[in-house]
């Protein structure tokens, strides 16, 4: 028979590795969202025949976007691209997998 200070301390150890696991599979999880997020903005800036200029995606805060609305399930891209020598800005408001308070995927592009 295994003595109660012994198993509160296998409780406790399994209780931080299951908190740790749940946090790595978080951070994989969102990481695969942002990855998803880049083939998308890359793929419409694209077609769009536009070139992403090196550092042109940026996550911006709602308040900075011309999005009247955006959730906590939402990110805001500020895409800088080049398009026949001109320098562009679109913006793409993405749906994160991770909230229920979140507005549909829209995009904002120049004319």
């Amino acid at each position: 028979m295994v003595d109660a200070t012994k198993k509160s301390k296998v409780i406790i150890v399994s209780f931080l590795a299951g908190a740790l696991l749940l946090g790595f599979l978080a951070y994989m999880g969102m990481s695969a969202t942002s990855s998803e997020h880049m083939a998308t903005i890359q793929a419409v800036i694209k077609e769009k025949g536009g070139v992403i200029e090196p550092g042109g995606v940026t996550a911006v805060p709602a308040d900075e976007s011309p999005f009247a609305k955006s959730g906590k399930g939402n990110t805001i891209y500020r895409i800088v691209y080049k398009k026949d020598g001109e320098s562009l800005t679109a913006w793409y408001r993405s749906e994160n997998h991770s909230s229920i308070i979140k507005e549909p995927e829209e995009w904002i592009l120049p004319k």
